[in-house]
């Protein structure tokens, strides 16, 4: 069971003590990572990222274009969701909220290009109104094998 005593406690002595403004999200555009490194990174403020000892992330690399499309689609969605993350401590900050929405946009538009060549991603998928169920007659993930 949640103990919502101690959360509060902790939230209060938090910003007693100042550990909320400790973590200061520093605004300068320059200061993000690119999606794709952020993505890597799991983190998209550079000043905020600490690698662990000599660790290098891992370069993630497609091998067809449906792929490539997937990761790319991964990254938007990463970007603008650290992004949201953000403006909701910060919702008046101008700046972010148009990069947010950059992002955002750029994510829909990948997904519309995947769903429209192959197929939908999710439950909620426009694509699913011509051909519901459609995911059924696709190559399943462990099946290994992707139509290009």
């Amino acid at each position: 069971m949640y103990n919502y005593i101690f959360n509060d406690n902790f939230r209060k002595n938090a910003v007693n003590n100042n550990l909320y403004n400790n973590m200061v999200y520093d605004t300068n555009k320059s200061s993000l990572f690119a999606p794709a490194e952020a993505y890597n990174n799991g983190n998209l403020y550079s000043n905020l990222y600490s690698q662990y000892k000599n660790y290098k992330p891992v370069e993630l690399k497609a091998n067809n274009e449906r792929e490539q499309l997937l990761l790319d689609l991964s990254r938007m969605r990463f970007t603008a969701h650290e992004l949201n993350l953000y403006l909701d401590l910060n919702p008046d900050d101008e700046s972010m909220l148009a990069l947010f929405n950059d992002y955002r946009r750029e994510a829909n538009a990948l997904m519309s290009q995947y769903e429209a060549k192959y197929g939908p991603l999710n439950l909620s998928s426009n694509s699913l109104d011509n051909s519901p169920f459609s995911w059924v007659s696709d190559v399943w993930p462990w099946e290994g094998r992707y139509y290009v």
